[in-house]
């Protein structure tokens, strides 16, 4: 199985894997590959690939007995998924953030809305959904600012 993620990179299993392994924070290869129960090695030459196309990032070292290892994380800014596994990477962060939220003292709110709404308002929906996920990524900075997680999908039943 594969996933498109960011600007169109197709990801195979163990890539992804690696890829959401770093949604809970910054790791070193090793500390991936121990959460994975795969090799180290495998472990490198996903980071090293999915840092190529802009999908990791090095945030320094860490020091484990003689050893000093990479530090990798995520990028900061949106992560787009185009695929059936949004649904599962979108209840994950919201679970995370929740969580995040509620330990660290700040507002939170989490829900789910589903409407059926006219056919011929659905398009106009939709499109103002996504100029204000655009305009809320638009906001986006470095540091430590409050994330926000958006989840959108429109559908038929018949």
């Amino acid at each position: 199985m594969t996933s498109t993620v960011g600007s169109g990179i197709q990801m195979e299993e163990s890539l992804w894997r690696t890829f959401t392994s770093l949604l809970d924070g910054p790791s070193t290869a090793r500390g991936v590959a121990t959460r994975l129960g795969r090799p180290v090695a495998t472990v490198v030459r996903n980071l090293n690939h999915l840092q190529a196309h802009g999908l990791v990032c090095e945030t320094g070292t860490d020091r484990v007995g003689h050893h000093i290892e990479r530090v990798y994380r995520l990028p900061e800014g949106a992560v787009r998924v185009k695929d059936e596994r949004a649904l599962d990477l979108a209840f994950h962060e919201t679970e995370r953030g929740l969580t995040l939220a509620a330990f660290n003292g700040l507002p939170s709110a989490a829900g789910m809305v589903s409407v059926c709404v006219p056919r011929d308002r659905a398009a106009g929906i939709m499109t103002r959904l996504q100029q204000l996920r655009e305009e809320i990524e638009a906001l986006q900075q470095e540091g430590d600012g409050v994330k926000v997680s958006l989840f959108l999908a429109g559908w038929t039943e018949d």
